[in-house]
């Protein structure tokens, strides 16, 4: 009997997120191969295998989904103790990263068991490394709440983290989200709009909040279907002000600044570097001068 290239494991494995030529070869053959199958939807999972020609019995294909994944992973943790090897899959993309599969995967590395990354595609990475902004740190916080207080309190938290930060949307909330994120990041905030990533519908939007907004909203009466889809956000939320500038306060900055170049140069500069106002910067920098 030939070995099977997947010895007994837990195989966190991606799936496409629309274009079914991104699947990995590797993730084909494990699909092939793996002693059981457990999916976020059994039944799209077994569209997937139809498309790319694999045929498996139905009785290894299981479910793992948001509302029975602490009860499944008993059954797959006592399959992977029984030497077994099981592919894990989400709908589209990555698997356990806004995904279900977490709660599997911590509970078998807690368990001392084999677990094994089958990488491929992310919509969060896709829409990141077309984005065009270049900023540290990148973040990833997921689906927005539902309700417009928490959301509004969510976006705060994001603003302070500042960085390139990544958001998922679901399309009937998107309006209504989008008013936040100006609201709360600021309405010339710079973002991405990615919708049906790699799909044949696919939509990229680039330019501030209140660009993209005015753009989805002239899409959506041109073709009402425009507003469907699932939806990821990239934002430019610019550097973490520094209100200390390392070990020296604002004003210290502003005299060495001042000492370096013309007071209009120097104001500049600390607008950027401190991210205050411009106001403050040239406040900062006449006061720099009597001193």
């Amino acid at each position: 009997m030939q070995r099977s290239s997947f010895p007994p494991g837990l195989y966190v494995a991606a799936t496409p997120i629309g274009h079914l030529s991104d699947i990995s070869e590797r993730v084909r053959q494990a699909l092939a191969e793996c002693d059981l199958l457990y999916a976020e939807d059994t039944r799209r999972a077994q569209a997937l295998l139809t498309a790319l020609g694999l045929h498996r019995p139905k009785s290894s294909i299981r479910a793992l989904h948001g509302h029975n994944e602490k009860a499944a992973l008993h059954a797959a943790l006592r399959a992977l103790g029984a030497e077994k090897s099981i592919i894990l899959i989400s709908d589209a993309g990555t698997p356990a990263v806004s995904d279900p599969g977490s709660f599997l995967v911590r509970a078998a590395w807690e368990s001392g068991l084999r677990v094994v990354a089958l990488p491929g595609p992310s919509a969060v990475i896709s829409a990141l490394s077309i984005s065009g902004f270049v900023r540290w740190p990148m973040s990833f916080w997921g689906f927005a709440p539902t309700k417009a207080g928490a959301r509004r309190s969510w976006l705060s938290q994001i603003l302070e983290a500042r960085g390139i930060a990544v958001i998922f949307e679901a399309p009937h909330r998107a309006a209504a989200c989008l008013a936040d994120c100006a609201a709360v990041f600021g309405p010339e905030t710079q973002m991405l709009h990615a919708r049906e990533m790699t799909k044949q519908f696919e939509t990229l939007l680039r330019g501030t909040i209140t660009e993209v907004a005015a753009e989805l909203e002239m899409l959506q009466q041109q073709d009402p279907s425009a507003s469907k889809g699932e939806l990821v956000w990239v934002f430019d939320l610019g550097d973490r002000p520094l209100k200390n500038l390392g070990e020296a306060p604002i004003d210290e900055w502003a005299k060495i600044l001042c000492a370096e170049m013309t007071p209009a140069r120097a104001a500049k500069c600390l607008m950027k570097l401190a991210h205050i106002s411009r106001e403050a910067a040239y406040q900062a920098v006449l006061d720099a001068q009597k001193t």
